[in-house]
């Protein structure tokens, strides 16, 4: 203030009581302020006349020209608490609604598509064509927002600078089936996305649960779920070979095993030969889309340059779908160590810094693959997936007749000589999960119910001698026959600690007609021999001495999936009267050894971060 100006305030204050405050100075005004501005409803064209609505945040007052972090949605686009992130960070934020979500044009019908990743190119190419751009676009997302971001990129948009998939879905691999087996998830995905804005509330209900169980009690048949739960069949259609509307579910329902149809809009290996920009991977051991998130990891390292593939990291540790993105102290009840407790938006902005040539290489990624080994709760790095793992396998035969839990079968590190096969019977017109609606309603992470269900094979391992570490994907083969067609099998695989409490290490379900490829459909025949190979997710853990293997084997009996009748009928359309009991032999004898497999770890390096 001027002396001029404080005599009046003097006089003003003496004569008549009257203070005369001083205008704000500009730094005062910065800190009342978001530091960020904002465009709501924006209308972004494509090439064939869609406009997409998007929410463009900027940092306030902005003078340069900033690189751009874009996410490609069918979620919500008012992410308020990542657009206040990157901002600070010096990046402009973008959101974006896929069709038919929010203003957005279009219909949803090829959000699984082709489509997406085109509508994902024009939206990077307008935004390197804005006045506040610098030209460079990286990716942010995950799970449907990490496909986004794969589909994008096949398209090779030429700003396109670098993407960051956490646990990408995968169209086709690990949704909307598992192993060819349909999975009941995908009506409630579409009641969270009905109409055009996000129906979180819905989520959150016990609704969707409830009425999961209520037709599987009613053994309705799967082809009538999504109607059950009140989805509109004309809100996400696509139109199939007759050239009439199917709801999303009952268009991927008739494809089930069809893989034309079902990876027709995957990236093809030319797509991954042309990818010149960087790639962050994050995956969960506990993360449902795992397969799908390493599927791309996987395909892309086979097709890219040397050069481009050292640039592909992966980061995978001790997380749930959610949890990958945003880790928690605790998942599914199990406590997860301080040093796996990641701030993720920081790791994503800092790894966009240093790609972007913005800022130093991010110290926890010390190597192409970062991993953490529960048990020694530190993270390790190694120059591949498979250099986490030393190449040698500890395997477990099976062996016995187990009765129930409490006089188990056994895990034996020697094959048995000979031993007759064990008998699991599936019954399609049992409802075993009514009988466990009360436990399986808090189901976990440390849960063992399961073990004590009605057909439940349960085996045991012995104490382990000393600590063990395992890094990889376990495997169980049996080596079965049955005497329908095809059935389903459900195995878990938990790590009983000596005071009793036990913690899940793999859990994988098989259908026998796609025991080869969940492409290939091959009924059984009679008597056949054939083998079923489980394959859990990729986990790194220390098993400690003393504590014991718990395999347990159970036919596939879920409102969480589509139920097989095991009559080898058409998949999602077969009813109660179709259903034959199955009576499935697991063998387990010197010649035909169905067994556990385990792969252990590399040993700790100097690289290791603790």
């Amino acid at each position: 203030m001027t002396k001029s100006t404080l005599l009046i305030a003097l006089v003003l204050s003496v004569t008549f009581g009257i203070v005369a405050t001083p205008p704000a100075s500009s730094a005062q005004v910065g800190n009342v302020g978001p530091g960020y501005d904002l465009e709501m409803s924006r209308m972004i064209p494509t090439r064939d006349g869609v406009e997409l609505e998007a929410w463009i945040f900027k940092p306030s007052n902005l003078k340069m020209h900033a690189p751009t972090v874009l996410s490609l949605t069918q979620y919500e686009i008012d992410a308020m608490s990542q657009g206040s992130y990157f901002t600070r960070r010096g990046y402009v934020y973008v959101q974006v609604y896929v069709r038919g979500r929010g203003r957005s044009g279009g219909v949803k019908g090829e959000n699984l598509g082709l489509q997406v990743g085109r509508d994902g190119y024009d939206v990077v190419e307008w935004i390197a064509r804005q006045p506040w751009s610098d030209g460079r676009v990286v990716m942010y997302g995950a799970s449907f927002v990490g496909m986004t971001q794969w589909r994008t990129a096949a398209q090779i948009p030429p700003h396109l600078a670098g993407i960051a998939p956490y646990v990408p879905i995968y169209p086709g691999w690990d949704v909307p089936n598992t192993n060819g087996i349909p999975q009941a998830w995908s009506a409630i995905i579409m009641g969270d996305i009905s109409g055009r804005s996000h129906n979180t509330k819905f989520v959150a209900s016990d609704y969707w649960q409830k009425k999961l169980l209520e037709q599987y009690a009613q053994n309705r048949p799967f082809r009538e779920l999504d109607d059950a739960i009140g989805v509109a069949q004309d809100d996400w259609w696509m139109v199939d070979g007759r050239g009439e509307k199917l709801s999303f579910m009952k268009m991927w329902l008739d494809h089930v095993g069809d893989e034309a149809f079902n990876l027709a809009a995957e990236p093809k290996p030319e797509d991954f030969a042309k990818m010149r920009f960087p790639v962050l991977t994050a995956t969960g051991y506990f993360d449902d889309d795992q397969p799908g998130a390493l599927h791309y990891y996987k395909r892309h390292l086979a097709s890219a340059s040397p050069l481009v593939a050292e640039k592909h990291y992966l980061i995978i540790g001790p997380w749930d779908h959610g949890g990958t993105n945003h880790p928690a102290k605790e998942i599914q009840g199990l406590a997860i160590p301080a040093a796996a407790v990641l701030d993720m938006d920081k790791l994503r902005a800092d790894w966009y810094d240093w790609t972007l040539g913005r800022g130093p290489q991010p110290t926890l990624l010390k190597d192409r693959v970062t991993y953490f080994m529960m048990g020694a709760d530190e993270w390790r790095s190694a120059p591949s997936l498979e250099a986490a793992s030393s190449g040698k396998n500890l395997e477990f035969f099976l062996e016995g007749t187990p009765e129930d839990i409490f006089h188990s079968g056994r895990l034996n590190e020697k094959p048995s000589g000979s031993e007759p096969p064990t008998v699991i019977v599936s019954d399609p017109r049992e409802l075993p999960e009514l009988d466990v609606a009360k436990y399986a309603a808090d189901e976990n992470l440390l849960s063992q119910f399961r073990a004590f269900q009605k057909r439940a094979l349960t085996f045991h391992s012995e104490p382990f001698a000393k600590d063990t570490e395992v890094a990889g994907q376990m495997r169980l083969n049996l080596v079965v026959q049955a005497d329908v067609p095809d059935f389903d099998l459900w195995a878990q695989v938990l790590m009983v600690l000596p005071d009793g409490s036990a913690v899940r290490l793999g859990e994988d379900i098989r259908r026998a007609r796609f025991r080869n490829s969940f492409f290939k459909n091959e009924l059984l025949k009679p008597d056949q021999i054939v083998e079923i190979p489980f394959e859990f997710y990729w986990m790194a853990r220390r098993i400690p001495a003393g504590a014991r293997l718990r395999l347990t084997i159970a036919p596939l009996n879920s409102p969480n999936y589509q139920k097989n009748y095991n009559a080898g009928g058409r998949i999602g359309y077969e009813k109660l009267e179709d259903a034959r009991v199955a009576n499935i032999r697991i063998f387990h004898d010197g010649e035909k050894k169905s067994r556990l497999t385990l792969p252990l770890a590399a040993p700790a390096t100097t690289q290791t971060n603790r």
